[in-house]
């Protein structure tokens, strides 16, 4: 019986050792480990699809602009392309106007080339700085985030992604780093909205939300709120437009499951390059 007793009592124990243990474990985690861990699985992705909304609202005496992006991405690590289609929708003086855009970003002969259109109209360019010029997640922007992580918490309760359970974690980063995951066409709102000083964007600092899917340890949804830092851009240069809105959500929704981005042949056609 005392037998019995024993092993039972070594069993309970046991058992909330290592309930304890994981509660532990997971009291441990930092954004330090969480950026680290995520940024060796992005290693292993060859391929990941996402969906991009951006929303912007500008006020004036006499006007307002409105502008909404909605776009879905698929991108592929090695070889390294990626391909946007979506719609940007632009109101501005009473003036409604819907487009439908796309976008190809592939590597030819070396160099990194963009083909983009607008209401299908092609157009192709040879991009100067391949590092900034578009869309991309690696395991190297988390490693650039680096010195952002003092500012960075985890919250304390979990929350859910398309029903999936999610870490998540906000802090600042600097608007470099969101040039090297979003690209300088999108973080400039490709050109829909006038921006007093483009370059000036990359040496500011934006508060950024990371969602983290739990499961895979893997980038499940950013949301980034340039609203006060942009309204405070376009004050320092004596700008009377006032920012309503200036944000962007990013969310990842697979991965290693895109096929290779080939650019269709009738594109480069319509942008005058015959192979």
């Amino acid at each position: 019986m005392k037998f019995r007793q024993k092993t039972a009592a070594c069993l309970v124990l046991a058992f909330f050792t290592a309930a304890v243990g994981a509660t532990g474990c997971s009291k441990k985690l930092t954004p330090k480990k969480l950026m680290d861990e995520m940024s060796q699985n992005m290693a292993e992705v060859t391929s990941f699809s996402s969906a991009v909304e951006m929303d912007i609202k500008l006020e004036e005496v006499l006007y307002s602009t409105e502008v909404s992006l909605d776009m879905t991405l698929e991108n592929t690590t090695e070889p390294k392309a990626g391909h946007a289609r979506g719609t940007a929708n632009v109101e501005m003086r009473g003036v409604s106007l819907s487009s439908t855009l796309e976008i190809y970003q592939v590597i030819e002969d070396g160099e990194a080339i963009t083909y983009s259109s607008i209401d299908n109209l092609w157009s192709r360019q040879t991009e100067q700085n391949s590092g900034t010029s578009g869309f991309s997640v690696d395991g190297n922007l988390f490693q650039n985030m680096q010195d952002s992580l003092d500012t960075f918490s985890i919250a304390e309760q979990p929350v859910e992604v398309d029903g999936r359970e999610c870490w998540q974690m906000y802090g600042n980063v600097t608007g470099e780093s969101l040039i090297g995951l979003l690209g300088e066409d999108m973080m400039n709102a490709y050109g829909l909205v006038d921006i007093p000083d483009q370059d000036a964007v990359a040496g500011l600092t934006f508060p950024i939300i990371v969602e983290v899917y739990k499961e895979e340890v893997l980038p499940a949804r950013f949301l980034i709120d340039m609203t006060d830092v942009m309204d405070s851009l376009y004050e320092e240069y004596g700008e009377s437009m006032k920012v309503n809105d200036f944000t962007i959500r990013l969310q990842f929704n697979g991965y290693n499951q895109a096929a290779e981005i080939i650019v269709p042949q009738e594109i480069r056609d319509a942008a005058g390059i015959q192979y």
